[in-house]
């Protein structure tokens, strides 16, 4: 098995029969820009390909139980609003979409959810659905996860060096890139992702946001040192580190 199963190829007879035992996976990102050189669907596309490897890895996680639902591809994105390509939700909207889905799920007696997160902005917002969705049931389980939070910070200095701009900065640069060269290279320009010069982000939020803050590029660091071998390896530290923590969570 190189996938997940899908939600959305069975049947309601399928879904009905396997329900049970069924640990629903939702993938999360946004549709924002990423610079030049990566498409708007970069977060959720690593959060889908990431999902994907659970089912090949080999490892103690229960793959053969766990379902791949829809997407949650329009989120709250809008500290990327001043580019083009970028489209959003509210945040009290994606709550509440987070909360109607998982609901959904357990109205149908699917009591296990994995949301599997690949934009930052988007985080809060995505447990306080949860939490609606949980606070008054019983025997119902949901974690969510950050692919970025299974990535240690001996990883990142074995791999980038002093060219690691820090968790802040990195959108569109060298671990998104690297991890985009290797789950889906055809989508990847690298020869556009020079960025040039880029203002370096503040440590603080201005509202509205200042014209002279954003990089043109939409980049806040550069991506160049980026490849599909880092790629992998940052894929596999996650799907290593994810599955144990699924198999024990999801244990019948």
């Amino acid at each position: 098995m190189d996938k997940l199963k899908r939600w959305t190829d069975m049947t309601w007879i399928d879904i009905n029969e396997t329900r049970g035992e069924m640990i629903a996976l939702i993938p999360c990102g946004s549709v924002e820009q990423h610079g030049p050189h990566l498409p708007t669907g970069t977060d959720l596309y690593i959060a889908q390909g990431i999902a994907d490897k659970l089912a090949g890895a080999g490892l103690p996680c229960p793959a053969e139980r766990l379902v791949m639902t829809p997407p949650f591809f329009h989120t709250y994105a809008k500290e990327s609003d001043a580019w083009p390509g970028t489209l959003n939700l509210d945040g009290a909207t994606l709550a509440l979409a987070v909360r109607d889905v998982a609901e959904g799920l357990f109205r149908q007696g699917i009591k296990n959810i994995v949301l599997l997160n690949g934009h930052m902005e988007s985080y809060a917002f995505i447990m306080e659905g949860l939490q609606l969705a949980t606070g008054d049931k019983s025997g119902v389980k949901a974690i969510s996860v950050n692919w970025w939070d299974f990535i240690s910070d001996g990883l990142i200095d074995k791999l980038f060096g002093d060219k690691w701009p820090g968790w802040v900065a990195e959108h569109a640069a060298l671990t998104e890139t690297s991890i985009m060269l290797y789950l889906r290279p055809e989508l990847v320009r690298m020869e556009l992702s020079e960025a040039g010069v880029i203002p370096a982000p503040l440590p603080y939020k201005i509202f509205p946001q200042k014209k002279e803050t954003l990089p043109p590029s939409g980049m806040f660091a550069r991506a160049d040192g980026a490849s599909a071998d880092i790629g992998k390896i940052l894929v596999d530290e996650v799907v290593n580190k994810l599955a144990p923590i699924i198999e024990e969570n999801f244990r019948n």
